[in-house]
C-alpha cells in the first residue's frame, strides 16, 4: 500500500522542524511553544531567554520537489486567521522531508505581508523564487538557512528589549 503524507502531517512536521532547528540554530536562546490550538493564526511562541520578550510564528511549510522543477512555490495565509502586530511573523518553509530539513526559509513581518502577498478569496498568498540567485519582491524577507533565521528573530527580540 502506498501512502503519502497529508497536507496536516506536513505542517505539523514542519512545525516540528522549525522549532527544533530555532533552538539549535539561537543556541537554545530561543525556546518554542506550541498553542493547544492553532486556530488563531500562531503555530509557535518563540520565547527569548535573554531579553524575557516573545514572538509569534505562523510556519507554512511545502515539501521541496527537484530543483529543476522550481520556479517558485506557494503560500497561502487564510484571511481569517491573519492578525499583525510588531511581534508577529510568517515563517515559510521549503522542506526537505528527506533530511528532515528547511532547505530555504521567508520570514516575514505580518504587518508586512498584505503589501507583499497577492490577495486571493479568503487568502493572502505569496509566490516566492527558491532560488538563492533570484531577485523578486520576496528577496528581503529570503532566508538561506535557519541559522539566518533565528539571528533575524534575535535582532527583532534584542530591539524589542530595549525599547521595552
Amino acid at each position: 500500500m502506498h501512502m503519502t503524507l497529508s497536507t496536516t502531517q506536513i505542517g505539523r512536521i514542519g512545525e516540528n522542524i522549525v522549532g527544533a532547528q530555532l533552538m539549535l540554530a539561537s543556541a537554545g536562546r530561543l525556546s518554542p511553544f506550541v498553542p493547544l490550538a492553532d486556530d488563531g493564526g500562531v503555530d509557535l511562541l518563540l520565547h527569548d531567554k535573554v531579553t524575557g520578550c516573545s514572538v509569534t510564528v505562523q510556519v507554512k511549510g511545502r515539501v521541496a520537489k527537484d530543483d529543476s522543477a522550481l520556479g517558485y512555490v506557494q503560500f497561502d495565509v487564510r484571511t481569517s486567521t491573519f492578525r499583525d502586530g510588531p511581534d508577529m511573523f510568517l515563517l515559510a518553509v521549503l522542506l526537505d522531508m528527506q533530511q528532515g530539513s528547511v532547505q530555504r526559509a521567508w520570514l516575514i513581518p505580518m504587518a508586512e505581508l498584505p503589501a507583499v502577498s497577492m490577495r486571493k478569496t479568503e487568502k493572502l498568498a505569496i509566490t516566492p523564487s527558491p532560488s538563492s540567485a533570484s531577485k523578486d519582491r520576496y528577496t528581503p524577507y529570503r532566508c538561506q538557512d535557519m541559522r539566518e533565521v533565528a539571528e533575524r528573530l534575535i535582532d527583532h527580540l534584542d530591539r524589542t528589549g530595549v525599547e521595552s
